[in-house]
């Protein structure tokens, strides 16, 4: 299950399509299901840090909201309150939203969270194993 609004292509033209929810890509080139969540939090880029909005993440990465641009390729942390730090790379900035991918393995992502594994939908399914 992602989050991206598809419209039927049968019940509306491209120009009335919807853009995905994610911008920088497409649900088929992700590695991971996403889950909407809105977290605060704080991005470390070289030695300053800004308070940022996590929208939705994965065990690859993250959909954030700050106020100020961001460059892709950007070397970023990111610090989620009980859960410690990730290391990410900026991806895409568009507006006030930024994607992260995770520079760490999605098993030390998954060990952040391991108390709410089930909720957030990160637990393994039949087609992880």
């Amino acid at each position: 299950m992602t989050n991206i609004q598809q419209v039927d292509s049968e019940s509306a033209s491209d120009s009335e399509q919807s853009p995905p929810e994610f911008i920088g890509g497409s649900a088929d080139a992700r590695g991971y299901r996403r889950r909407s969540v809105l977290w605060p939090a704080k991005l470390i880029v070289g030695s300053h840090d800004f308070q940022c909005q996590i929208w939705n993440m994965s065990l690859g990465g993250a959909r954030v909201r700050l106020d100020l641009p961001i460059r892709e390729g950007a070397a970023v942390r990111l610090i989620i309150a009980g859960r410690g730090e990730i290391p990410a790379t900026v991806r895409w900035f568009r507006n006030d939203t930024a994607g992260l991918s995770f520079n760490i393995p999605a098993e030390e992502v998954r060990l952040l969270f391991i108390d709410q594994l089930q909720s957030l939908g990160l637990e393994p399914t039949e087609s992880d194993l």
